[in-house]
């Protein structure tokens, strides 16, 4: 099996466990301060790894060491980036934060790739460049529709949907730079599990002071459901993150990002067996497009992984 095709496997799997976590998470975050299972959670991760890491593979970690300028912004993107998700996750409905966020993914590759950034990746051909066209398209439409009330879940007024949407976005925009930045430890000899590990020090310190400082608070829970909780978010948020860490050191961002524009329909569905969030048709129309442009993206991005052809743009 060729790495391209092994890139995008990985990709997939990614998309897969990421739109379970979106969906519970959506749900979690209106019991549970979302700073307070971040430190807990992207602690407890970032500490196995690193510790496996220094034990295994302590030259990783001075690769790591020796690209500092690297590493920094690494943690910078990954405290915003992840800032962004779970904020955006609990304010409007899951499959809507996604799908913005996911769509953004694609332009902010294409962007890069403008403003001169060596990771950054032109269209490869006319699907793709007309799948992407439709992403956009569709995002623009599910944040009017958000704002407006239409879709299934806001957790407040028109001002807390924009904030919403603003934040998947940011999560979007900041969780491709991120990758570019990963995919450039990987090249310094940083293997995808120590990556996984050292991109969020930064973060645990950031919502570990702002949950003392009892931001978003929420009714004191049991411990009991606490570690259940953590438990269950170890479960649901390495998986996705590792495989994605697999996948980046596999296949380029712009094929991360369009696979990443697949799991919308994924979490709708889960969102209604879940039952938390409304049956939204103005939803459904946005992700029908959505979907239609995913494929045609991906599609590209998949035939131009794995037998590189011609580019459009």
């Amino acid at each position: 099996m060729s790495k391209g095709t092994t890139g995008v496997i990985w990709g997939l799997a990614f998309v897969v466990t990421e739109s379970i976590q979106f969906v519970y998470f959506g749900g979690l975050f209106q019991r549970m301060s979302s700073f307070q299972f971040g430190f807990l959670v992207f602690g407890i991760a970032s500490v196995a790894f690193i510790g496996w890491t220094a034990f295994r593979s302590p030259d990783q970690l001075k690769a790591a060491v020796a690209a500092p300028g690297t590493l920094i912004m690494v943690n910078v993107l990954a405290t915003v980036a992840v800032a962004a998700f779970l904020m955006s996750v609990q304010l409007i409905e899951p499959a809507v934060s996604y799908t913005i966020g996911a769509g953004t993914m694609p332009v902010t590759a294409y962007l890069a790739y403008r403003f001169g950034m060596r990771e950054g990746e032109p269209m490869r051909n006319r699907t793709e460049a007309l799948g992407n066209l439709l992403l956009f398209a569709s995002i623009a439409y599910l944040a009017l529709a958000t704002m407006a009330g239409w879709t299934g879940f806001v957790r407040g007024g028109p001002l807390t949907a924009a904030a919403g949407v603003a934040c998947a976005i940011a999560d979007g925009v900041m969780f491709t730079l991120l990758l570019i930045y990963c995919q450039r430890l990987n090249k310094a000899g940083v293997g995808p599990g120590a990556v996984f590990g050292l991109r969020f020090p930064l973060y645990v310190l950031v919502v570990g002071g702002v949950a003392l400082a009892g931001f978003d608070q929420r009714p004191p829970l049991a411990a009991s459901d606490i570690a259940f909780i953590v438990a269950i978010g170890l479960a649901l948020t390495v998986p996705p993150l590792y495989a994605l860490q697999r996948a980046v050191a596999a296949v380029s961002t712009m094929t991360i990002s369009v696979l990443s524009a697949l799991g919308p329909f994924v979490i709708f569905v889960l969102q209604i067996f879940e039952g938390r969030v409304d049956y939204s048709q103005a939803t459904l129309v946005g992700l029908v497009v959505y979907f239609a442009g995913a494929l045609l993206a991906a599609f590209g991005a998949v035939k131009a992984t794995v037998r590189p052809s011609a580019q459009a743009t």
